[in-house]
């Protein structure tokens, strides 16, 4: 059995993840719950949950306020909850924390629990929390770390600043850097681009989106990228026009 603690400050909302839990995810065991930050932190730190679920905005802080609260690196797996996933949306998804929004549907939390259950068996690194409270405490997408999922139990940890392009890869997504590595992720391309599209990146075609302020030159009246490492890009002739625009903003 897996322990788990939730921490809302809504009763409803901790009774209907409870219900939830123990008619679809039997295998999670809820200890015990929290109506705010502070009462959350004492819960943790009496009851030592394997999994907690967290409320994002509370009135007294925030989950990340709970998170602090605890260790440096938290020892459990958490779970957002949220019905306002944009606010803090960049500095969730970076470090591939699982995030669930309200209301809360079956798949979502069914989803969420099985991936969890699977770290806590591999007794995966939860040094994806670290980068979440340094992403949070940064406050500028442009400089955040981001963590990459590799394989389903390892990660990489790289700084978004340092991407040159991402490149489709079947189903995964290949990430290359400025210094000519090359990271698989596994994950999709269209997961990044949606993660990046208000960032400084911009998708030139169906299979690649470069880091705006890595292009050195723009040629042939925007068809052909040029990056600063001297790689050459193609852009589909659709978007030509709109990457000038974008780049112009960067250069």
């Amino acid at each position: 059995m897996i322990k788990a603690v939730i921490i809302d400050d809504e009763r409803n909302s901790r009774d209907i993840i409870s219900l939830m839990l123990e008619k679809y995810c039997p295998e999670v065991q809820v200890a015990a719950t929290a109506s705010d930050c502070a009462d959350g932190i004492a819960t943790i730190q009496e009851h030592q949950p394997q999994l907690v679920f967290l409320d994002l905005e509370m009135p007294d802080g925030t989950g990340f306020d709970v998170l602090l609260g605890t260790k440096e690196v938290p020892p459990f797996e958490a779970v957002f909850v949220t019905a306002f996933e944009k606010k803090f949306l960049h500095t969730i998804r970076f470090s591939e924390v699982e995030i669930i929004l309200k209301p809360i549907d079956r798949e979502s939390l069914m989803h969420a629990v099985s991936k969890i259950t699977d770290r806590i068996h591999a007794h995966a690194s939860t040094t994806r929390y670290k980068v979440l409270l340094e992403n949070f405490n940064n406050g500028k997408n442009i400089n955040m770390d981001l963590v990459i999922p590799v394989t389903p139990h390892e990660d990489r940890i790289i700084g978004l600043n340092t991407i040159t392009y991402l490149e489709a890869s079947a189903e995964k997504c290949t990430i290359h850097l400025f210094d000519k590595q090359q990271v698989l992720a596994d994950r999709s391309f269209r997961y990044y681009t949606d993660l990046f599209s208000s960032l400084r990146f911009y998708q030139i075609n169906n299979h690649q989106m470069v880091h705006l302020s890595q292009i050195g030159n723009i040629e042939g009246d925007g068809m052909r990228v040029v990056l600063k490492n001297g790689l050459r890009l193609e852009a589909a002739d659709r978007r030509k026009k709109d990457l000038i625009s974008h780049w112009k903003q960067y250069k």
